[in-house]
């Protein structure tokens, strides 16, 4: 997709990390970003490990291992989560998802409308749109 659409200038990858739906994921939300603050892959291990693999992150203590387990800097991150550092953008990220109507992903817009997640779906949508 990324080749097809995004390398030929068809269209843009974006990716928002908002708050969707429970305690926790707003607690991995954070650690998400404070990850991100010392390694951009950090941000993305904590993804695959809480929102795709949907591990449990029941607790502060356990994204705070997690993080240690990546070798982030525990001081650094226990820091920045703790203080909720990032709060004010992730809700202004999520407030923008509800006012488009987006609760929870993965979600596909495309020019403001939501479409499937499949390749088809959204290479036809991205097709329509620059015809237009």
């Amino acid at each position: 997709m990324i080749e097809e659409l995004v390398q030929t200038g068809l269209a843009r990858f974006e990716y928002q990390n908002f708050v969707y739906i429970s305690v926790a994921s707003e607690r991995v939300t954070l650690a998400m970003e404070c990850a991100a603050d010392q390694s951009g892959a950090a941000f993305w291990e904590f993804h695959d490990r809480f929102l795709v693999e949907r591990s449990d992150a029941a607790s502060a203590e356990q994204l705070i291992d997690f993080a240690v387990e990546l070798e982030l800097d525990e001081d650094v991150f226990t820091e920045c989560y703790t203080s909720a550092k990032h709060q004010d953008a992730i809700d202004e990220r999520t407030q923008a998802a509800r006012a488009l109507g987006v609760y929870y992903g993965p979600a596909v817009l495309v020019n403001g409308k939501r479409v499937g997640i499949t390749f088809d779906a959204i290479f036809a949508a991205v097709v329509a749109a620059s015809i237009h």
